[in-house]
């Protein structure tokens, strides 16, 4: 689905995308690429603590905060999953 048909704004889910991948590049210590649709637990190893420091990161550095409280993680799997959950589920700060 593109951006356009989940009702996300497109210009914002690819400013959240380009912020979560660098971000998780650095607090992974990752030299390898990431993409959307690597899953954030089984393949990244990404923590509870990791992801709320990830969340926290994208709210400060995109000026947003995010509604955590909807986030669950069988419906927030991949990277792409997450970033689409940040765009649908934010608020300017």
């Amino acid at each position: 689905m593109t951006a356009q048909e989940t009702g996300v704004d497109g210009e914002l889910r690819r400013q959240v995308a380009d912020t979560m991948i660098a971000a998780l590049t650095r607090l992974l210590d990752r030299s390898e690429p990431i993409s959307e649709d690597m899953r954030l637990m089984e393949e990244l190893g990404l923590s509870s603590t990791l992801g709320l420091e990830l969340l926290l990161e994208v709210e400060d550095q995109l000026l947003i905060v995010i509604d955590v409280e909807l986030m669950d993680q069988e419906t927030v799997d991949t990277v792409g999953d997450m970033v689409t959950f940040i765009a649908t589920h934010s608020r300017p700060d």
